[in-house]
């Protein structure tokens, strides 16, 4: 199928969901609603009476940022009278016009509207459509809430997040938060294991670029591509190499990915003025080719990084990414051809814009650092 094809062919199914919507009949409605709106009561079925619990009020409840209920007999007195009303059915409505019209949203439509704690924790988080919830916009019927009391007994809370150069402060840090009164949640902060080394310094590796060849969508890979398989025959050759595992840790794998648009990646080499182009003057590059761009960091001392930087430093590494596409090179030597009158085969390259082609590129990055952020309440 045509990309132009497939385009139609998603437009076609949002034009079919879209008179799904609006002509399938409502579900069944809750006895005591029959909107078919949901209806959420967010403290309804929680054993306050255990201690710990606290209530966070996102903007959408109190129109000027984050608040806390922390007053125990507030959230009591609330458990059998506070809600709100949400309207999931207008939101999809809403965001299948914005797909089908090439104007998705900014943001996504739905925001947090309360998050129920329980020991500086997050346990639950309620959301509710913007537009619904705001007011602004009619709606049959209109959005409802009770706060029954709970934004008067609220009390402002402020962001704080700070940083550490070892993960074991930042762990006695959030022990200390724990006893403290005015932190109302702690996010949970992402530590390595106790007893972890910290290395004083960190470089980020930019592997050689990977084609793959692309199918008829051009978003996915012709043969599969494995990315653990990738990863795995990396971390051997880098540790083949640089035997001394204990000056270094390499932290996992990230993969990036770039896609071929409609006119395909811009080809240069001899004879060309700027990018390949036809008669028409239109681009004409080399389509049907996924990029894959591999890179990690590595932890490690300073005697690694000037080995790392140290010239023909991955020599001895073995070779880890898959081969070129055989079509690559023969589409590039066949275009050079018709566009030189002679054959050519190494005329014609495709131009990518990744951080490395060939090699391994060695970026200095800041020190390791650990961070933690929590919020408490603003000092009155």
């Amino acid at each position: 199928m045509s990309r132009a094809g497939l385009a139609l062919g998603v437009m076609a199914l949002l034009v079919a969901g879209l008179w799904a919507l609006r002509e399938a009949p409502a579900p069944a409605p809750a006895a005591d609603d029959t909107s078919g709106i949901e209806r959420y009561a967010f403290l309804e079925g929680l054993p306050l009476d255990e201690g710990g619990y606290a209530l966070l009020l996102h903007d959408q409840v109190t129109g000027d940022g984050l608040r806390v209920v922390r007053d125990a007999a507030a959230l009591k007195a609330a458990q059998g009278q506070a809600y709100y009303t949400d309207n999931p059915g207008a939101q999809l409505k809403r965001t299948l016009l914005s797909v089908l019209f090439l104007s998705p949203p900014g943001m996504p439509p739905d925001g947090a509207f309360v998050t129920v704690l329980q020991d500086k924790q997050a346990v639950e988080t309620y959301r509710c459509y913007r537009a619904f919830c705001a007011g602004n916009e009619a709606f049959d019927p209109p959005h409802e809430r009770d706060m029954a009391g709970l934004v008067e007994a609220s009390e402002p809370v402020e962001l704080v997040t700070e940083s550490f150069d070892h993960h074991d402060t930042a762990r006695a840090r959030m022990f200390k938060l724990m006893q403290d009164a005015d932190a109302v949640m702690i996010e949970p902060p992402n530590l390595p294991a106790p007893g972890t080394i910290v290395f004083p310094k960190r470089v980020r590796l930019s592997l050689p670029a990977i084609l793959l060849e692309a199918d008829e969508s051009g978003h996915q890979p012709v043969e599969p591509f494995d990315e653990a398989a990738l990863e795995a025959r990396f971390v051997a050759g880098f540790t083949h190499a640089f035997p001394e595992t204990d000056a270094y840790r390499l932290n996992p794998m990230r993969i990036g990915r770039q896609y071929p648009s409609l006119q395909g990646w811009p080809v240069v080499g001899e004879g060309i003025d700027g990018y390949l182009r036809d008669a028409d003057g239109a681009l004409r590059g080399l389509g049907g080719i996924i990029v894959i761009e591999p890179t990690l960091t590595v932890d490690l001392t300073e005697r690694m990084v000037e080995a790392l930087q140290a010239e023909d430093a991955f020599a001895d590494m073995p070779a880890f990414a898959p081969p070129e596409p055989p079509f690559v090179a023969d589409r590039l030597a066949e275009m050079a051809e018709a566009h030189l009158g002679r054959p050519c085969p190494d005329c014609f390259k495709i131009e990518l814009d990744v951080a490395m082609v060939d090699g391994i590129r060695v970026d200095t990055l800041d020190a390791p650092s650990f961070s933690l952020s929590h919020y408490r309440i603003v000092p009155q």
